[in-house]
């Protein structure tokens, strides 16, 4: 691969967010933070002394906060991309009757946030006219709307994924840069009201992977 990208690993979360590269290998991680993690982790172990690994490229598809869950509209809509410029778990830790503790404020551990690569992350989003966003990671998506509006009250996030912090996590041990790119493909909270389109999702992720990994 030549251009900008070359030398990053490609990875994504599921089979459906594949896409085919002339002369790129891209990695299927699996969906959510332990799958993505894991195979991040030993793939970038299996490439070592074999080909090298200047960032990781993570694309596919997210969810987004409505504009009725948070007090100023969504940067992002449904079907665009965007890039995520940091992103922390969301659902790590303990419910309380005094609200959610993560593990920060348990002391057990972090939960970031983890950024992105600031200078790729801006170029990215300059080339692609795509906002950046905030990302919160979980491991069950907000599929209602009191579970919407409570996860937004908690991180004031934009977006929501899967794998996103665990995917950051892995890069910052391995000091690598990470560059996320998502489509929108539904609303949070109630399904019915989602407007699901995970087509019109994949499609636009595609051509921006596409964009950013053109030759130069």
């Amino acid at each position: 691969m030549t251009g900008a990208f070359a030398d990053w690993l490609l990875v994504h979360a599921a089979p459906a967010e594949a896409i085919v590269l002339p002369g790129v290998t891209t990695c299927c991680l699996g969906v959510g933070k332990t799958a993505a993690a894991l195979e991040l982790y030993a793939t970038l172990l299996s490439l070592e002394g074999r080909r090298p690994v200047r960032g990781v490229l993570l694309f596919g598809v997210a969810g987004a906060f409505p504009d009725r869950h948070r007090p100023a509209p969504s940067p992002v809509r449904l079907g665009e991309v965007c890039v995520v410029g940091s992103e922390h778990f969301g659902d790590e830790g303990v419910e309380t009757p005094d609200g959610f503790w993560d593990l920060s404020r348990l002391q057990l551990g972090e939960v970031g946030p983890f950024p992105a690569n600031g200078r790729v992350a801006a170029a990215a989003a300059e080339q692609l006219g795509a906002p950046i966003v905030s990302g919160v990671t979980v491991s069950s998506c907000s599929g209602t709307e009191a579970a919407s509006r409570r996860m937004f009250e908690r991180c004031c996030a934009d977006v929501e994924t899967m794998e996103g912090a665990a995917v950051a996590l892995v890069c910052r041990r391995r000091e690598l840069p990470l560059l996320q790119v998502r489509g929108i493909s539904n609303w949070t909270g109630d399904r019915d009201r989602g407007g699901w389109d995970l087509g019109r999702a994949v499609q636009a992720t595609h051509e921006a992977v596409r964009k950013l990994c053109a030759p130069r």
